[in-house]
């Protein structure tokens, strides 16, 4: 059949249009192994913390498996002792990570650093709706400087065994049953006042794992009014009670003095004693006070010994239960080349259901009001989930000089350089500097 000129012209372009797609194919290779990103891929986010590597890694792991567009998110984890000099040396060199996965107790060091989140974007309002009272310290003047993930409240750990020897089944309630009914019993001395069981460990900071932790517990629980943003800065409000004239952190500092003075009735601990967690591993130490999240590792510790937990003790006459805790929020750093890619990570990850995922990955409590109101059935995670509504931390200047400064005041008192008035005033004028 005889083929005319237009339908000769159509063959030949596309015949032509063939050989160049044969071309096309040829030049481009699609045989490689690298898979292609989803359209709506969260580019590269590194987030650096504190907390241990291995329960971030592997929720991570299992996130990527089941929404590729967390690909690239990673997460390192840093010594806390050298955690600010790597960070500073890794801003410099402009290798940082792009959000932090932060404790409040690092949060007015780290703050010039964090990039928040203005009131206009998420109202002070719903977020005081959305997380537990004490998660509001992320929450500034000037906007919201991490999305609060979990907290971890202090406990007090104590030992069965002992307990029970000496009749009392349950851990006692309130710091007056604690040293009046308890203590008297649980106490082992010698004729000379050597102890061979200790009840409580405090009043000697460096052997007392969480010291920090315990101090402020007490003086939170004596109506402190802590610290609070004023006039662009922070007023150190420690030692005062809103309307009262009682000096809350002088008489918790006095408290904590007593266990470690051998004239006292509550001596029970000295510096000659390993940490505390140690001796109560050991079963030397009756009460541990200790986070939530360390039940785990004390279970692992000694399998075979017999403990229990409980929230720490109130106040007999106490209106309202207090103790301290731990926040940990994803906060973005000002530095950061993808701030838009730590925004949509610290939105996710801040949603309740995944929140909750790594607040378990870490044996403590989620933040947010809904996951707390659930409750739940692991063995410590009961009584931890019962606190975290009233936990609370404060904005302490910076973790390391605070620790420093709380060492040298209880020394100065259990050396007798310093009363507890002048050693406690001088602490706060310390901390004030330190700001």
């Amino acid at each position: 059949m005889k083929l005319r000129p237009f339908e000769l012209a159509l063959i030949a372009i596309f015949a032509g249009l063939a050989i160049f797609a044969l071309i096309l194919l040829s030049i481009l290779d699609f045989s490689s192994d690298e898979e292609v990103a989803p359209a709506n891929a969260i580019s590269q986010v590194e987030i650096w913390g504190t907390l241990p590597a291995e329960p971030m890694q592997s929720f991570l792991l299992q996130l990527k498996e089941q929404d590729e567009r967390y690909a690239q998110v990673t997460y390192r984890s840093v010594p806390a002792e050298n955690f600010d000099e790597q960070l500073v040396t890794a801003l410099a060199d402009g290798v940082g990570p792009d959000m932090l996965l932060t404790s409040h107790e690092y949060l007015v060091d780290q703050r010039r650093r964090l990039q928040p989140v203005s009131y206009e974007s998420f109202t002070q309002r719903d977020y005081t709706n959305m997380y537990v009272d004490g998660a509001n310290i992320f929450a500034l003047a000037d906007g919201i400087y991490a999305f609060p993930i979990m907290l971890d409240p202090l406990m007090m750990y104590y030992n069965r065994t002992i307990l029970e020897n000496q009749g009392f089944l349950t851990a006692p309630a309130t710091w007056e049953e604690l040293v009046s009914v308890q203590f008297p019993r649980l106490i082992g001395r010698n004729f000379d006042r050597t102890i061979t069981r200790s009840v409580v460990a405090m009043g000697v900071y460096p052997n007392v794992r969480n010291a920090f932790g315990v101090l402020s517990m007490l003086t939170i629980q004596a109506g402190s009014e802590r610290v609070i943003e004023a006039d662009g800065g922070y007023s150190v409000r420690l030692d005062s009670v809103a309307g009262q004239t009682t000096q809350p952190f002088r008489t918790s500092v006095d408290f904590f003095m007593r266990f470690a003075q051998p004239s006292n009735t509550l001596y029970s601990w000295n510096r000659s004693f390993t940490d505390d967690r140690t001796q109560f591993i050991s079963e030397d130490l009756v009460f541990y006070f200790g986070y939530g999240s360390e039940g785990r590792e004390i279970e692992r510790l000694n399998p075979n010994l017999s403990f229990d937990i409980a929230e720490v003790p109130q106040g007999a006459g106490a209106t309202v239960r207090r103790t301290y805790g731990r926040f940990y929020g994803l906060a973005p750093l000002r530095s950061s080349d993808n701030l838009n890619g730590a925004f949509q990570v610290m939105s996710a990850f801040g949603a309740q259901n995944i929140a909750s995922v790594i607040a378990s990955a870490y044996n403590m409590v989620p933040a947010h009001r809904g996951a707390v109101a659930a409750g739940s059935n692991d063995t410590f995670g009961r009584y931890s989930y019962t606190a975290a509504p009233v936990t609370y931390g404060w904005l302490n200047p910076n973790l390391s000089a605070s620790n420093g400064i709380f060492t040298d005041m209880t020394r100065s008192i259990s050396e007798n350089r310093s009363d507890v008035t002048a050693a406690t005033s001088d602490a706060i004028n310390r901390l004030r500097s330190e700001y």
